[in-house]
């Protein structure tokens, strides 16, 4: 290609670039409804007219800001999982990746949420094939994590997906909330997420030990043989004997007649029981 051709061809990708960047800016600052395309020009250094020739419109321009953060954010995690050799370490590094990422792109990303992702034919968008190549990396990870013995055979790789990167922008969006110093808390909140997703969250199952029962058995039964020799060798006491007394004049009931009761409210015999003839 000749030299003037050349120079030509990087002027016309640094104005792209250019103003790629200023709508990257001016959707951050006023959404995509308040975003101008002339405040995107303005921004960029150029005409309005300018835009057009690069881009259709004001979509076209926010598909092309989608574009360039997920070939960024997809060429990073690719590079990153290559030089991890561990399953559950390549997992924490993207995990680190997008939750750091998510957090400082996250004005962009809410954009391509809203007016891309509620529309029904989302899957045919160009979005959607960017989040599909993006996902692609963890879902390479996950595969070879089967294949290595390191992960289960029977986990749905797209929920395990969905669970992984849904939780993780859910966190981020909790981190931006309670904390400014998002920087020093994603750590630990990666950490906490990965030993989650790699071990579960309910409690294991406790397993007794053999020896202890058989242990804690035979201390029962002398417990038990100790209490039956004190019962046998206790004196009886008055209010025992009066209680069984009572059993016995109980009638056909059987139930033990109170002291009170048997002396009556005047101190006469309970009425139940029939008085001696002194006769």
């Amino acid at each position: 290609m000749p030299r003037k051709a050349l120079t030509r061809r990087v002027r016309v990708e640094e104005r792209e670039q250019a103003i790629i960047a200023a709508a990257r800016e001016v959707f951050t600052r006023n959404g995509f409804d308040g975003a101008k395309v002339a405040d995107i020009a303005r921004a960029a250094g150029v005409a309005e007219g300018t835009v057009y020739i690069y881009f259709q419109n004001k979509s076209a321009l926010l598909v092309a800001v989608l574009r360039e953060f997920y070939e960024e954010l997809t060429a990073k995690a690719a590079e990153g999982v290559a030089e991890i050799p561990g399953t559950f370490d390549r997992l924490e590094f993207l995990a680190r990746h997008h939750l750091e990422s998510v957090a400082r792109a996250w004005h962009i990303l809410a954009l391509g949420s809203q007016q891309y992702r509620i529309v029904s034919d989302y899957g045919q968008t160009e979005t959607y094939q960017f989040n599909r190549a993006y996902v692609a990396v963890f879902d390479q990870v996950i595969r070879e994590g089967v294949a290595r013995g390191d992960i289960r055979e029977d986990v749905p790789l797209r929920l395990l997906g969905d669970i992984f990167y849904g939780g993780l922008e859910f966190a981020s969006y909790t981190l931006r909330l309670r904390s400014k110093r998002f920087e020093r808390l994603a750590a630990p909140v990666v950490a906490d997420f990965i030993r989650i997703l790699r071990t579960g969250m309910a409690a294991p199952a406790a397993v007794p030990d053999a020896a202890e029962d058989e242990a804690l058995l035979s201390v029962a039964a002398r417990l038990e043989q100790v209490a039956t020799r004190l019962e046998q060798a206790a004196p009886e006491s008055p209010q025992e004997s009066e209680r069984k007394a009572g059993m016995s004049l109980s009638g056909l009931t059987r139930e033990p007649i109170p002291p009170a009761r048997r002396q009556g409210k005047a101190g006469g015999m309970d009425p139940r029981v029939k008085p001696e003839d002194d006769g």
